[in-house]
């Protein structure tokens, strides 16, 4: 391309197309010509310098013709200075097209040496000499393109620029290695083409291309780090040698290749750190005050994340989000442990700006808040969990963090706090659950949502899933309306909120006739007057009320086993899970990472049921939880003065008196059978034992507001999905054995055509042993959901993604990608254990 050519389409005619209006002030008369020939049928060139009133004239009627579409462009060539100073810009007529047009010269980038560079980037350093010695013209400038530059390196690398050349050199490939050994003529050449095209003369006297490359590396990632840095150069490396700035799009563009392309990016990895530690620069940079956006070496991202720290410390969120968006696509995010801190950085950074947003509005009635938190509030909880999530994908303790960390936990109870308060003074003006019917209530959900489907003559999968949050009920809703039609609401727990009340709630007439009697000294609770404390207990009483056209089976049988038969005459299944309960009661810390595979069990379920014929499923769940990560000394609250018989972790039932810590209200006040007398709760968010992390016992939002949600269910074979044609590898196919914890895997989704109108899908990502057992699963990253341990892929694109492993396993596995729905095998990878212990 000439540079006349280069002016015109790459600069000129660009700009044009963006705002429809190009200015060019031209006081040498260089670009006239080059200006000229963008004239066409549509796009009107004006050369101001014939006649300014005249001209002024016709560049009003070409406003006017652009306005209604008659042309498509208009050009105005000015042969004086661009007017810099307001009264420059009211004495020349031309100003306000350039106004609302684009520009040129605009900025430094258009002085006409760096456009020469722009356009010649194989000859920068002969444009520098050239312009010593003068102003080259066009015809000059194109001479250098003459007399084949480089043939020798051009041939063997199969380059056709200095670019391609240089990263030949670098990080060749198996056919450029061959080339280069078998012809060591090129080594004269290569000196010569980084002296003119870098401005650098090699040190090195070697004829092969290890140590030329060693050199060139070392030159290259320096030079672009002190580019990237405002020319800020590290304390004692003032004397390594670097690449001018007139050379900055060509290293710039040389780095980034290195590291985004597949076949370059561990090779660059390797390098960067080795030049890093030869270099000392973890230490050097330390003080440095600009290290600009770009990714040289891996130093840099960890002063990234400190300072990313620092600003939420200041309360700087917006600058911090700024560090964390320029950080998503670093080379060095593929190293899991560094994902899973950056990952955790940005979880609490999100918790901090959702807290922040909400406020503490206050709440005129108990619907209000209800419904606002169904809609809204529900996010605080979503955000915190998926904060503590993160926390526990981390390999180790990161002390930096852990400020940030308490700082969003912080935040969070102090809002959820301020919703408690209200939360609490609404019922105790209103009571509970809701009134008239705004809002249904647990007793009343076979009632209103099963009942009807069954009457219809529709076969009825019920979903009893223990402890199923609001907002996890979100995620399940967010996973399946693609696919299915769902319908979610809001409902209002049964209290007291622990599981033996709240599955019995959810039985068939509960309304009437659940009850809580007094026996040995304690309250059981009853069905129609026979004990309703064990799944086998209920299902019993479901049975007496409906027939023998029930049935139950437990959630994770339901999805693994190969064969299930199902009655013909069967219209309700009973699908039962109480895994996320049994966990938290036994072993709290481990609550967090148990609820994506159990939310994927849900999802899996549906897709079970349907396969077996039944239309409908509804999804309900006895109460909700609070989440603590720690216990702090006064987090706790005594228990009120009375006779309880009943003591749970967030409640009392029996008989008792309110205090400065405590609500007592009449049992019939909270929906409580009258058997019960009184029914107490702590005010604030707090158990009344020590050592609880999990809790759902309580009066709550979190505890009290349940969603249901109603699904129509399509068997898969009816719906035909088209499944992506995903592909698995691991340092691109060059080793199956893995030496970390948390190897890191790339997934692609390639030939996307069919799923072009897709924006994302999400994927499980599994790695099983030769007997089918999970020993490893997607950890931490931007990719994947916290809700559901799924990574996200959208067509056309690929992703890394940082795999956990189980510290306990050792030998072959196999990595497997599924669709979450339907549990069909997409794609799957053999690689085997070989740790460095």
């Amino acid at each position: 391309m000439t540079i006349r050519d280069y002016i015109r389409d790459e600069i000129f005619r660009d700009r044009l197309q963006d705002k429809n209006c190009l200015v060019i002030y031209d006081p040498e008369r260089r670009f006239r010509d080059v200006a000229a020939e963008l004239s066409s049928e549509k796009i009107q060139f004006l050369d101001v310098g014939e006649s300014i009133v005249k001209k002024r004239e016709e560049a009003a009627e070409a406003l006017l013709e652009l306005g209604s579409g008659t042309i498509h462009g208009l050009v105005l060539w000015i042969p004086w200075e661009k007017p810099l100073e307001a009264e420059d810009k009211q004495k020349d007529p031309f100003a306000v097209y350039a106004e609302v047009g684009s520009v040129f010269p605009d900025g430094d980038k258009d002085e006409y040496i760096e456009v020469c560079r722009r356009a010649k980037p194989d000859h920068v350093a002969e444009i520098n000499r050239m312009f010593k010695d003068g102003v080259p013209n066009f015809e000059e400038l194109d001479k250098l393109e003459q007399g084949g530059s480089w043939p020798k390196l051009k041939t063997l690398l199969d380059a056709s620029s200095s670019k391609e050349i240089l990263i030949g050199l670098l990080s060749p490939s198996y056919k450029q290695t061959e080339a280069l050994k078998a012809d060591d003529a090129w080594s004269g050449e290569a000196r010569d083409f980084i002296q003119r095209t870098l401005g650098q003369k090699l040190k090195t006297q070697a004829r092969t291309r290890t140590p030329i490359a060693d050199e060139l590396w070392r030159l290259l990632l320096f030079s672009e780090f002190v580019m990237d840095s405002g020319s800020e150069i590290p304390a004692g490396l003032e004397s390594v040698p670097r690449i001018g700035a007139e050379s900055r799009n060509l290293v710039f563009d040389v780095c980034e290749s290195l590291r985004k392309h597949d076949d370059h990016k561990d090779r660059y990895k390797v390098i960067a750190q080795e030049i890093e530690g030869e270099m000392q620069l973890k230490n050097r940079i330390e003080k440095m005050t600009n290290l600009g956006v770009r990714d040289t070496f891996s130093c840099e991202e960890r002063i990234f994340l400190s300072k990313m720290v620092e600003l939420v410390a200041k309360g700087e969120t917006q600058q911090a989000r700024e560090i964390w968006s320029s950080r998503q696509k670093s080379v060095w995010m593929s190293q899991e442990d560094r994902m899973a801190e950056w990952t955790l950085a940005a979880r609490a950074l999100e918790l901090l700006e959702v807290a922040s947003e909400l406020g503490a509005p206050r709440f005129q009635s108990l619907e209000e808040i209800v419904r606002a938190y169904a809609s809204t509030w529900r996010e605080l909880d979503r955000n915190h969990r998926e904060m503590e999530q993160a926390g526990n994908q981390l390999p180790r303790d990161h002390e930096g963090l852990e400020k940030m960390v308490q700082s969003a936990r912080e935040a969070y109870f102090k809002a959820v706090e301020h919703l408690q308060s209200e939360f609490v003074r609404l019922v105790q003006t209103e009571g509970w659950p809701l009134a008239n019917g705004q809002i249904l209530w647990n007793r009343q959900l076979f009632t209103k949502k099963v009942a009807p489907l069954l009457e219809d003559g529709q076969k009825v999968a019920y979903f009893l899933i223990d402890s199923l949050r609001y907002e996890l009920g979100v995620e399940i809703q967010k996973q399946i309306s693609d696919k299915l039609s769902v319908e979610l609401q809001p409902i209002c727990a049964q209290i007291p909120t622990y599981t033996e009340v709240g599955m019995a709630s959810l039985m068939p007439q509960a309304e009437d006739f659940l009850t809580l009697e007094p026996k040995d000294g304690k309250l059981v609770v009853h069905l129609k007057g026979a004990p309703a404390t064990t799944p086998e207990a209920r299902f019993a009483y479901l049975r007496q009320v409906k027939g023998d056209q029930c049935e139950d089976i437990d959630l994770e049988e339901l999805v693994k086993k190969k064969r299930i038969k199902i009655a013909e005459k069967t219209k309700l299944l009973i699908v039962r899970m109480r895994d996320l309960d049994s966990v938290a009661h036994s072993s709290p810390h481990q609550v967090l990472d148990v609820i994506p595979g159990l939310l994927r069990l849900v999802i899996r379920g549906l897709a079970r049921v349907a396969e077996l014929g039944f239309d409908r499923a509804v999804i309900a769940t006895d109460h909700g939880f609070l989440l603590f990560h720690e216990q702090k000394a006064g987090d706790l609250a005594p228990k009120p003065s009375g006779n309880w018989l009943v003591e749970k972790t967030r409640c009392l039932l029996g008989d008792g008196q309110p205090d400065a810590h405590n609500l007592v209200f009449d049992a019939r006040t909270v929906g409580i059978p009258e058997q019960v007398k009184k029914y107490a709760v702590p005010k604030a968010l707090v158990p009344y034992s020590r050592g609880q992390l999990y809790c759902h016992e309580g009066l709550s939002l979190q505890e009290c507001v349940l969603p249901c949600l109603t699904v129509t269910l399509e068997a898969e074979s009816k719906r035909k999905p088209e499944l992506p044609l995903i592909t698995i590898s691991y340092r691109q196919g060059k080793t199956g054995i893995i030496n970390t914890m948390r190897p890191v895997v790339d997934l692609a989704w390639p030939n996307a055509e069919l799923f072009a109108e897709e924006s994302e899908r999400e994927l499980a990502i599994e790695a099983i042993d030769s007997e089918g057992n999970i020993v490893g699963y997607a950890g931490s990253g931007q990719t994947v959901n916290p809700a559901t341990g799924c990574v996200r892929i959208r067509p056309g694109s690929a992703i890394s993604v940082g795999l956990k492993m189980d510290e306990a396993f050792r030998g072959s596995f196999k990595i497997r990608a599924l669709d979450p729905t339907s549990s069909i095998t997409l794609a799957e990878l053999n690689l085997k254990t070989a740790y460095l212990e």
